[in-house]
């Protein structure tokens, strides 16, 4: 889902799916301050980059005997993120450990 804010000089769109940032342009000329995602070049915007930045050797670590895959840059980037608070020009987004995310990192957070 795509949310907007805005202020005075600046409207800001970002997308829930990784609670990315995917626009910041100036109401007054226009200007797009954000990469706009060419897919030919990288497709992305301004992603999250939780838990880890960078890549483990073979996408995976162990810990307490366990070995667990994690991708490139970790997983938040490609999660749904919940809104916590919205308003006119402020806008919080939560993500919480799941079952789902204990598959690939056994912490809480």
């Amino acid at each position: 889902m795509s949310l907007q804010i805005q202020n005075e000089q600046l409207i800001a769109t970002f997308q829930t799916r990784g609670a990315e940032l995917v626009s910041l342009k100036a109401k007054k000329t226009g200007i797009e301050y954000i990469w706009q995602g060419d897919p030919v070049f990288w497709s992305r915007h301004a992603p999250i980059l939780f838990p880890i930045v960078g890549r483990l050797k073979n996408d995976q670590y162990k810990y307490q005997g366990q070995t667990y895959h994690l991708p490139q840059h970790g997983f938040a980037r490609d999660q749904e993120f919940i809104v916590s608070e919205q308003s006119t020009e402020k806008i919080s987004f939560l993500l919480k450990s799941s079952p789902d995310t204990k598959q690939n990192y056994p912490f809480d957070f």
